[in-house]
């Protein structure tokens, strides 16, 4: 989904972007993305990228932006059935007129194919991993990078703030503070928590309430709910110019379905799932998983 901005009147925008296309014989990338307003019953509008992709992982950044990179020229999804990976970064841009919205980002030396994700973490970066293909030529990907944003590469500082109040009520106001600003001009990001798998990122969403700031202390007016902001927590990034802050998750709209309320002093639940020492594995084993002799680097705009 496209950016939802104050006072969220404009209808919501989906967008998706490359795909894969069968003839007999040959199968390839698609090289467009397509939108729609499917509220008005609007046509698709088709947009090109500069090559084919399919695979491709997309992830919601916090100025609203969003990056598409990964995935191969040619082929489909599963296993050993993509080639010639398609190692450049895209940035879309919907602030832009439609058809001028995509620019060319730094290349990897990577192949993520079948199997890779995406994912924004709460300092703005994005964590780029995995890869599976199973082809004979492409590896099982052990090694990591993370994507440095634009917004990133300013030099500028990132501005930190401070909030108390983390629980949400639909339209209502909270305060904040700004703990460390540049002097340009404050907005808020809300992401919805997302969950990343096979390329596609489920829940992703991205919403820029109404702010106002008096010196270094600013309110903002949570979203409207549910349709625009459906019940869950939300990453708060408080952007100074075009520089995100470091998140805080904050929850709105409460917890209806008490999935807070975990049972109490139940074995089953004693530690809870992804929690605790892996079951069989010594402290010599755990160091061994820890390692996996990953490689992280960083990669740019």
């Amino acid at each position: 989904m496209l950016p939802q901005y104050y006072p969220y009147t404009d209808p919501l925008e989906v967008l998706i972007c490359g795909g894969a296309a069968r003839q007999p014989g040959a199968r390839f990338g698609l090289d467009n993305c397509v939108s729609i307003a499917p509220d008005t019953g609007n046509a698709w509008t088709i947009e090109r990228m500069p090559s084919r992709r399919v695979m491709s992982c997309m992830a919601t950044l916090p100025d609203g932006t969003y990056l598409i990179l990964g995935g191969a020229h040619i082929g489909e999804a599963g296993f050993g059935l993509a080639e010639d990976p398609n190692l450049s970064a895209l940035l879309y841009d919907s602030r832009k007129p439609k058809h001028q919205r995509i620019s060319m980002m730094a290349n990897t030396t990577i192949a993520r194919l079948y199997h890779s994700e995406a994912v924004v973490l709460d300092d703005g970066r994005v964590l780029v991993s995995g890869s599976d293909p199973e082809d004979g030529k492409n590896p099982q990907e052990l090694r990591y990078e993370y994507f440095m944003p634009p917004y990133l590469l300013s030099g500028a500082a990132k501005p930190a703030f401070t909030i108390s109040q983390k629980d949400w009520v639909w339209e209502a106001q909270y305060t904040f503070t700004m703990t460390a600003r540049n002097g340009g001009a404050i907005k808020v990001s809300l992401m919805g928590s997302e969950s990343s798998t096979h390329g596609s990122s489920m829940g992703a969403r991205i919403l820029f309430p109404q702010v106002a700031c008096n010196g270094n202390t600013c309110t903002v007016t949570a979203p409207k709910g549910p349709y625009i902001a459906p019940v869950g927590w939300y990453r708060m990034y408080v952007l100074d110019g075009p520089t995100p802050s470091m998140a805080t998750w904050v929850r709105i709209g409460g917890d209806p379905g008490n999935l807070g309320n975990w049972p109490a002093n139940n074995p089953a639940f004693a530690p809870l799932p992804g929690m605790g020492p892996i079951a069989g594995a010594g402290a010599g084993a755990q160091s061994r998983i820890a390692s996996n002799n990953t490689v992280a680097r960083d990669f740019v705009a």
